[in-house]
């Protein structure tokens, strides 16, 4: 069976299960024939992108089987083996397929579906009792990068099963397993990671609780394993949150405890990364001077950092994102002078390719100009970030674009350049969190 046909059949079973409809019932509604669609649900017959569509439509699936059928690259490049029957070694394969082609914005979505549906090689390992080596342990790193950037075009609504899967079969790996030292420790930090990632994912997805937990329990396991850097980006990834959502007095504490205890440990990039949330955490409390020191300080780290070099969890840290970090404190000390320029030059090198990202920046750019007021750039901006942030499948962004609404309506009352704005977002009124953006 091919590849292609056992994930198209297996979520075509899924959502008739979750949907309640019988072959019969289908059939009324496709007008294909019942063998037809047994054929199909049990991957004796590929589908056809027509066929995915008709489904998906019966099935209120949200282009979930079109996904599937729609991706004819994904499907030649995954095609495993010419077995009769779906087997141990065609999930392995699968499973190692899933992390051979980088995710981009057009096969994420398919990507992700599919995750979900491959068995992680974590099981396999303690099913077959066999001891846990290092290939394993190199393994799922690959699997957790290939993670993360799927989390950068499918937002954390999508993204927190894959990982909250990921992370459990690989604490049961490190609970059950026998390995030796070394990959003990290396299990650790992978577990670390892991737990950072999850954190992130549960943090965009709004189980805010959930988050806290996540990144105190990679702080543990980084100190377990004895990587401090990483325990240090777990510390200050909740400063991040708190930042946001709680005491901002706490963030900031946490934040610079975070840099003192890593910065010796983490490379140039990790060392920008933990700079960039002290300046916000300090920028929340409306510490203008400390923020400013704080932000010079990463401006003279950047040119050192080696993005090939820089840890799994600080790869994204390019030079328009510290850009955007320094527009973005602007903005929350009302500096609009200075936030403008920094912000519009940084967004306009993002595409639409990275939806959840550039609604959160063109939200801070939006709110950057109407401190300036500026009310029909105000509009312009924030309707581009209210359409992305639609499409991003981010209730955090979703959150934020809600309380730049509130901020536009308190502040340009009914004035008619942001009317339309007002009137598009009118659904996200009740939407409550106000948690900022960025990673």
């Amino acid at each position: 069976m091919p590849a292609s046909a056992a994930l198209f059949a297996e979520q075509l079973r899924a959502l008739m299960r979750k949907r309640g409809v019988s072959y019969r019932t289908l059939a009324a509604q496709t007008f294909y024939s019942k063998s037809y669609l047994h054929d199909l649900a049990s991957g004796r017959k590929p589908p056809t992108p027509k066929t995915a569509e008709r489904l998906d439509a019966a099935l209120a699936a949200g282009g979930e089987l079109t996904v599937l059928a729609a991706e004819p690259g994904v499907r030649e490049s995954w095609a495993i083996g010419g077995a009769a029957r779906w087997s141990r070694r065609d999930a392995e394969r699968l499973a190692d397929l899933l992390t051979a082609q980088a995710p981009d914005p057009d096969n994420a979505a398919a990507l992700a579906h599919q995750w979900l549906i491959a068995e992680p090689p974590q099981r396999y390992e303690l099913s077959a009792g066999r001891r846990v080596g290092v290939s394993t342990v190199t393994r799922i790193e690959s699997r957790i990068r290939q993670l993360r950037r799927l989390d950068d075009h499918v937002g954390g609504a999508e993204t927190h099963a894959l990982v909250a899967a990921e992370l459990v079969a690989t604490a049961e790996l490190l609970r059950e397993g026998s390995y030796s030292e070394a990959v003990n420790r290396r299990l650790l930090h992978v577990v670390a990671d892991l737990c950072q990632l999850a954190g992130f994912v549960a943090e965009d997805s709004g189980r805010i609780a959930e988050a806290r937990q996540h990144y105190l329990s990679g702080m543990r396991a980084a100190h377990a394993g004895e990587d401090t850097a990483s325990a240090a980006n777990c510390l200050s990834s909740l400063s991040y949150l708190e930042a946001g959502v709680g005491d901002r007095r706490e963030a900031v504490t946490l934040a610079r405890s975070a840099y003192v205890g890593g910065r010796h440990a983490a490379e140039a990039t990790g060392q920008a990364l933990l700079l960039e949330r002290v300046a916000w955490a300090h920028a929340r409390l409306g510490e203008a001077s400390l923020a400013e020191r704080v932000l010079g300080q990463v401006q003279e780290i950047y040119p050192r950092c080696d993005l090939d070099q820089a840890p799994s969890w600080a790869y994204w840290l390019t030079r328009d994102e510290v850009e955007v970090m320094a527009g973005r404190v602007w903005t929350e000390l009302r500096r609009p002078l200075r936030a403008v320029p920094i912000l519009e030059s940084a967004i306009a090198r993002y595409g639409d390719d990275s939806p959840r990202e550039t609604s959160l920046y063109l939200s801070w750019l939006a709110e950057a100009l109407l401190q300036a007021g500026e009310f029909e750039r105000v509009a312009v901006t924030a309707e581009r970030s209210l359409s992305l942030a639609r499409r991003a499948q981010s209730p955090r962004a979703v959150e934020r674009v809600a309380e730049l609404r509130r901020m536009v309506a308190a502040a340009a009352g009914d004035a008619g350049a942001v009317a339309e704005f007002l009137e598009l977002s009118a659904d996200l009124s009740a939407v409550g969190g106000g948690h900022p953006g960025g990673q």
